[in-house]
């Protein structure tokens, strides 16, 4: 047969026969069933644009914590427990700050310039309130302050952005910074492995103990030596040694942190501007107010020049009753004053000389209207002292009235053509001044001497509240006769003759010891003696 085509489908094959001939079949070739198998991504080479961070950090950071930076924070983990008092206040407050502000421009990339010096030592000159004033809030206050100014100048903080950008560091940069000083510590090892790690231990442990021993001993054989060494060992006080250690690791990765700032030298990105609106939009609100501030003012000024008597006739409340009724109010309207203004400055459209002028008339207008409302408060602060006494709430609310309406006037300055550039850091300036103002001040002694002068007008005293001021009081309250003076100072007496450490030396605590010194308070019995009169 002839051959023919295979079916469709089919191929042919060639099969050996017995006779040694070949015989060609037809296999059908069934079709493979289609597998659909996921498809892979496309390729593309296109390199991806990273999408903005908004914060970003110095190309000359380095991979990994410098030696340098590994040696100046294991040294403040080390000095620092040694250093500190056992209250909030003494000379060791001010030796640690110095030891960390030495540590910090140690290990920094580049030497600080003179106005990072200069800010230095401002926040030293906070710092040094532990070491001068016996108060611990005063210098509780003092020492949170000069942490906060300490991370803007890291950061090297220029606007209201960057000074927020400091509370938050220390969360958003922490793995950052313990992750660099691992692979410096790592990267140590490496280059410089440590032989016989074992030799130095013991080696060290050896020459601790024979120092104990022999010390010991000399020291029972000899008093002037055994002096000595009491002099030379640090003392902590009444604190125990495991919380000093803690604080001592805090303060050494606050200071890892201010190292790791100086490296990274990280920028907050600026936010986009916004457009600027029409005139009315932020006219309106802002000059509502300001009509507001205008009719206030008039009622304030009928209640002021008509004295007591127009008071009572018109809300039925004493003077004294008046102004402690509405301080709270007039200070919150002060704070608040502060934020509209600073809104509306940078809401405002002042590329004509007809915006500026309405910018100013109105922003302006509200400032000095503020300042207006801040001298009411004081007036009624005042007034409410005299009828009340004095207390530290009362004395610190005073002063931050006092701060807002600095603030004030700065931003009467800038308005009127000192420009808003450096406005923050002029702010900035103010409150140390302020804190350092206040400390020169002395609370806890002029809030003992108002007492007693009210006393003396009125015969009224709290003398609970006066026995817990700190030792600052001591001199104010020396006036008082002799048997209310034994009450108020028994407390005083007994915590500035108590022992302390030489990290607790203090010089507000040593001149109310000076002045305690042959007085001889004798008990009188319990603190109920010391009521309220």
């Amino acid at each position: 047969m002839p051959d023919q085509d295979p079916p469709a489908g089919s191929r042919r094959a060639l099969t050996p026969s017995p006779s040694n001939t070949l015989i060609i079949t037809h296999e059908r070739r069934y079709p493979m069933p289609k597998i659909l198998l996921p498809q892979a991504p496309p390729v593309s080479l296109e390199k991806k644009v990273p999408r903005n961070s908004r914060m970003t950090v110095s190309a000359a950071l380095p991979g990994a914590a410098p030696s340098r930076v590994l040696a100046v924070v294991a040294l403040v983990a080390l000095v620092t427990p040694m250093l500190l008092p056992s209250s909030l206040v003494g000379i060791g407050i001010v030796l640690i700050g110095i030891t960390v502000f030495a540590a910090l421009f140690v290990g920094s990339p580049q030497r600080p310039t003179p106005p990072q010096l200069l800010a230095a030592a401002a926040i030293l000159a906070l710092l040094m309130v532990a070491g001068w004033r016996s108060a611990e809030w005063l210098s509780g206050w003092c020492i949170l302050l000069a942490a906060l100014a300490t991370g803007v100048l890291l950061i090297d903080g220029r606007s209201i952005r960057d000074m927020a950008f400091t509370l938050a560091a220390p969360i958003v940069l922490s793995l950052g910074t313990i992750s660099w000083l691992y692979r410096g510590v790592a990267t140590a090892r490496t280059d410089k492995p440590i032989k016989n790690l074992g030799t130095i231990i013991r080696v060290g442990a050896t020459t601790a103990v024979l120092l104990v021993v022999f010390g010991a001993l000399f020291a029972g054989a000899d008093a002037t030596f055994a002096a000595l060494l009491s002099t030379l060992a640090p003392d902590l006080g009444d604190a125990s040694v495991g919380p000093n250690i803690v604080l001592g690791v805090l303060i050494s990765a606050f200071t890892a942190l201010g190292c790791y700032l100086r490296f990274a030298e990280p920028q907050v990105a600026p936010r986009p501007r916004r457009p600027l609106g029409d005139a009315w939009t932020w006219a309106v609100p802002t000059g509502t107010v300001l009509a507001l501030y205008v009719a206030f003012l008039l009622t304030q000024a009928r209640a002021m020049f008509g004295g007591d008597d127009y008071v009572q006739r018109t809300s039925d409340l004493t003077y004294a009753e008046y102004a402690r009724s509405g301080f709270w109010q007039l200070f919150a309207i002060t704070a608040l004053t502060i934020v509209v203004v600073s809104i509306g400055w940078q809401r405002a459209d002042r590329n004509t000389a007809g915006r500026r002028a309405l910018a100013r008339t109105i922003l302006g207008g509200l400032c000095l209207c503020a300042l207006a409302v801040v001298a009411s408060a004081l007036h009624r602060m005042d007034l409410y002292m005299d009828a009340f006494g004095a207390t530290r709430l009362r004395v610190s609310v005073l002063a931050a009235e006092l701060w807002l309406g600095a603030i004030l006037v700065v931003l009467i300055a800038a308005g009127i053509g000192l420009g808003a550039r450096h406005l923050p850091r002029v702010i900035g300036v103010l409150t140390i001044a302020a804190a350092l103002s206040f400390a020169v001040y002395n609370p806890d002694h002029r809030i003992a001497q108002a007492n007693v002068d009210r006393f003396e007008k009125t015969g009224k005293i709290d003398l609970g509240y006066l026995s817990q001021l700190s030792p600052d009081a001591t001199g104010a309250l020396l006036e008082l006769p002799a048997d209310l003076r034994r009450c108020v100072l028994r407390a005083i007496a007994r915590d500035v003759r108590a022992d302390s450490g030489p990290m607790d030396a203090n010089i507000g605590r040593a001149q109310a010891k000076e002045q305690l010194e042959g007085l001889r308070l004798a008990s009188v019995g319990t603190f109920s003696t010391c009521a309220p009169r």
